[in-house]
């Protein structure tokens, strides 16, 4: 492969890393909402008495754990790939000679 042949393959990777990170960062929103859905559930059954206060308390705090676990781990997950395909972007258009530019602003490597 060609070094423009193989910065397009690395782009194709990169924007289907950021595809990647947008729908695992959903899936961790998506999770805090669930979740806070079925700890309100939890509560209202405990509150109405159909759940001793031991079942309500268990519930309503291994759903909370749960949801932060899961969802934190989810969003982390996309975070963290998202960046890596930044990276990537960046070390590849370096390599081929391209000026690493992205949306009118420059990356600048002194930070």
């Amino acid at each position: 492969m060609s070094g423009m042949g193989d910065l397009e393959a690395i782009s194709a990777k990169v924007e289907q890393a950021r595809q990647v990170a947008k729908a695992l960062r959903w899936l961790g929103w998506l999770v805090a909402v669930v979740g806070g859905a079925g700890m309100a559930v939890y509560t209202a059954f405990w509150v109405a008495g159909d759940l001793t206060a031991e079942q309500g308390v268990s519930l309503v705090l291994g759903t909370a754990l749960a949801t932060i676990l899961s969802g934190a781990t989810a969003y982390g997950a996309g975070v963290s790939i998202g960046l890596g395909a930044e990276r990537l972007r960046i070390a590849a258009s370096e390599a081929a000679g391209v000026s690493p530019l992205r949306r009118g602003g420059p990356a600048s490597k002194d930070g």
